[in-house]
């Protein structure tokens, strides 16, 4: 049993996704991941996350922080998705 293996809602399977950050030329990784039904959950929490990113950013450094984007992985390490910074608005 893998750590996606997990019974989700419904007893739909829940797939481990890693939500790993690009700001600008740096890779922000996400090492422990979160599990989500399938990948549409996966980018819908990744759009979510990077709109309090922005926010957080505003406040803290007063920049929006537009450069940054996420990229999808699978448990595989497999590019699933990548969410633009233009899917936040």
């Amino acid at each position: 049993m893998t750590r996606a293996d997990f019974g989700g809602v419904g007893g739909k399977r829940m797939r481990l996704f890693f939500l790993h950050v690009r700001d600008g030329s740096e890779l922000i990784s996400d090492p422990e991941g979160s599990c989500f039904p399938d990948v549409v959950f996966a980018k819908s929490e990744a759009i979510h996350s990077a709109r309090e990113l922005m926010s957080q950013s505003v406040i803290r450094d007063g920049r929006l922080g537009i450069d940054r984007r996420f990229k999808i992985t699978d448990q595989e390490g497999n590019i699933v998705a990548i969410v633009p910074r233009e899917a936040v608005n």
